[in-house]
C-alpha cells in the first residue's frame, strides 16, 4: 500500500495561494443603485388570419381564426332546443332533447345547430301534455313536442 503523501502537499499549496490572494472581506458590500427599470405590459394579439401569427401549443390548429374579437358570437339559447319525443309510462318518463335522453331531474351537455355545447337541466316531463320544462343558466323554457315535416 503506497502512503498518500501528495493530499498535504495539494492542501499546502492551495492554502499557500489563497493567502497570496489577500483577505477578503466577510461582508458583502451594499448594492449599487441601479437606474429603475421600467416594466412594460403584455400584449396579446389575437390573429384574425393565418399570416398574422398562429397557436404556438397547436400550430396546424385553425380555431384561432374561426372568430372576430370585435364581433363575438353569442352563446347557445334554450330556443336552441327541440323536444323530439317521450318515452315511457307516468312512473318512468323520458325526453329525447335534441338526440339525448332526460329523465326528471336528469342534467347533461347539449350540442346545438351551430356546434355549441350548453348544459341543460331537464326540470319536469308532462307526457298527456306533450311537453318537457328545461332549465339552463338560470333560465327555464317549456318544450313542445316538435312537428314532423
Amino acid at each position: 500500500m503506497k502512503p498518500r503523501a501528495h493530499i498535504p502537499q495539494c492542501l499546502l499549496a492551495a492554502l499557500l495561494l489563497m493567502a497570496a490572494a489577500g483577505p477578503r472581506p466577510l461582508i458583502a458590500a451594499p448594492p449599487s443603485p441601479l437606474a429603475k427599470l421600467e416594466i412594460k405590459p403584455s400584449v396579446f394579439v389575437i390573429p384574425t388570419a393565418p399570416p398574422e401569427g398562429r397557436d404556438p401549443f397547436f400550430p396546424s390548429s385553425k380555431r384561432v381564426f374561426v372568430g372576430d374579437p370585435k364581433n363575438p358570437v353569442s352563446g347557445p339559447s334554450l330556443a336552441d332546443l327541440t323536444l323530439k319525443s317521450i318515452l315511457g309510462t307516468p312512473p318512468r318518463v323520458f325526453a329525447v332533447i335534441n338526440n339525448h335522453t332526460f329523465g326528471p331531474g336528469d342534467d347533461g351537455d347539449i350540442t346545438t345547430k351551430s356546434g355549441q355545447r350548453l348544459h341543460v337541466r331537464c326540470v319536469d316531463i308532462n307526457p298527456k301534455a306533450g311537453t318537457a320544462t328545461v332549465a339552463a343558466d338560470g333560465m327555464s323554457e317549456v318544450l313542445h313536442l316538435a312537428s314532423e315535416p
